[in-house]
């Protein structure tokens, strides 16, 4: 397995918050924002896209908005088994307890005492309540599908890093009709170690000849994000279910609503290289 360092990436520079179409967050502009919809940012995005030459996805919550879907199926389950007097859960126990956390973690942290074989089956019993609501429809983050097109069209490898266990990110790729777009899946529970350690980022990279420096990393939680810096990769978080300051904190360059704050500054770079070379 290759190793990531934390050495300069020459595809990142500094960002700075104006205000613009896409709702953005560098990351020195995160904390600001807390409590407030995001702050938009149409300037240069604080990452060259032309620099790397491969993207590394997360599945949940980046490709596709589905942690409202998880959250249901650990509240049903959770209520269901008596945990926290068969009180719901709330969203922000959800957000600081579970979200993007390895099953076997989540288990252990919840249920102290139970043996192993009953942790195991109950996060199996959640992940199958999941994909029980998840099949009634999936949606891809808006912007996604136009940012994989532009990835595809420059020949960019690229692989799905998760989590999720094989059944789930499968399923969610197969429904997103994804199945067949990237070179590889990676899965945490098939690495040494899960997310938030660099394993899962640092197995995607070797299978696809790429170093770190050259590697993108789209992620949503702060445990993928903490992953994707310790391989030693610049990390875009979305908010799809973490407040900024949660990513930034986590070591995020860039923070987003969805894919379309990407292509808003794809567009903007490409039409600034045009005028560049118009004046030459």
């Amino acid at each position: 397995m290759i190793h990531g360092t934390a050495s300069a990436r020459p595809g990142v520079h500094a960002a700075s918050a104006s205000a613009g179409s896409c709702a953005t967050t560098p990351v020195s502009a995160a904390v600001a924002t807390s409590g407030s919809p995001l702050t938009s940012s149409p300037g240069p995005a604080p990452v060259d896209f032309t620099s790397f030459r491969g993207v590394l996805f997360d599945v949940d919550g980046t490709l596709v908005e589905s942690d409202p879907l998880h959250f249901k199926a650990f509240q049903e389950i959770l209520s269901e088994l008596g945990y926290n007097g068969g009180e719901p859960i709330s969203e922000e126990f959800f957000r600081q307890h579970i979200s993007g956390r390895h099953n076997p973690e989540i288990a252990a942290d919840l249920f102290p005492d139970w043996p192993e074989e009953r942790r195991t089956q109950f996060y199996m019993d959640k992940e199958a309540r999941y994909r029980l609501l998840a099949a009634q429809g999936l949606e891809a983050l808006p912007g996604l599908r136009e940012f994989l097109d532009w990835v595809g069209a420059r020949g960019l490898r690229r692989a799905a890093v998760t989590n999720a266990p094989r059944a789930n990110a499968e399923m969610m790729l197969a429904a997103l009709g994804l199945d067949s777009y990237f070179e590889h899946l990676v899965l945490g529970e098939e690495c040494t170690r899960a997310k938030p350690h660099p394993d899962p980022y640092l197995t995607a990279m070797e299978l696809l000849g790429l170093t770190p420096g050259e590697s993108l990393v789209f992620e949503d939680s702060p445990s993928g994000v903490r992953a994707g810096v310790a391989a030693g990769s610049p990390v875009i978080a979305l908010t799809t279910g973490q407040a900024p300051e949660v990513l930034a904190a986590a070591g995020a360059v860039w923070i987003i609503r969805d894919f379309r704050c990407v292509m808003d500054a794809i567009r903007e770079a490409e039409a600034r290289q045009k005028q560049q070379q118009q004046q030459q």
